[in-house]
């Protein structure tokens, strides 16, 4: 009788036993699990974060450039509207982004004043005046836009070279010449340089940043 009872027990005690280990063996492959999932969790997280990063980057860079079709104002009436501000006859024309809007810089020539006119892109406002006094002896090249290729075909040319929306632009004489000096960007892409003859739409020189 001794001895059943002492083989049930040694027999209960083996059951326990491996049910013990069963349940470690269960709590291992949890555990295993868990860390698998926390480590899953934590690589999506950094992919999303870097994913967001990139997306800010090419927010950020979108912000600075703008397609041609978006500008309201074209060349034509920005000039206008700053020579109704001030006289004048044009010397220099320029497109940038200037506290925080897209806007034309308008330079005229009066004699020996010079004034430069900012005017809004979107809207056609006078933003800000500056005038100055220049010397006799300067001989400013003036000239109208009429006498000069139209700027969306200057920048045809350039869009066929390479790829980008402008970040910004300008119409100004370069050693008696008068040239378009576009720059293009494309995303977070380096951005492209050209020098366009204003008049045969020849491309003077190209340069990538």
């Amino acid at each position: 009788m001794k001895y059943k009872m002492l083989s049930l027990l040694l027999s209960a005690g083996i059951v326990l036993a491996a049910c013990g280990n069963s349940d470690d063996d269960n709590n291992d492959k949890k555990d295993n699990q868990n860390d698998e999932k926390t480590e899953q969790t934590t690589k999506e997280n950094s992919n999303d974060d870097q994913n967001t990063d990139d997306d800010q980057s090419s927010d950020k860079a979108t912000e600075n450039t703008v397609k041609w079709e978006d500008v309201k104002v074209s060349p034509e009436d920005a000039v206008k509207a700053a020579q109704k501000e001030s006289k004048g006859e044009l010397k220099d024309l320029s497109f940038e982004k200037e506290t925080g809007d897209w806007s034309y810089k308008v330079e005229l020539v009066d004699g020996t004043n010079e004034n430069k006119v900012l005017i809004n892109a979107d809207d056609k406002s006078v933003t800000n005046v500056e005038k100055e006094q220049e010397d006799s002896d300067d001989n400013d090249q003036t000239f109208k836009l009429s006498d000069v290729a139209k700027f969306e075909d200057a920048l045809k040319v350039a869009q066929d070279k390479a790829k980008g929306d402008i970040k910004e632009w300008s119409l100004s004489e370069d050693n008696g010449k008068l040239v378009y000096s576009i720059e293009l960007k494309e995303g977070n892409k380096e951005s492209t340089e050209f020098t366009i003859d204003a008049k045969s739409k020849e491309i003077l020189e190209q340069e990538t940043d």
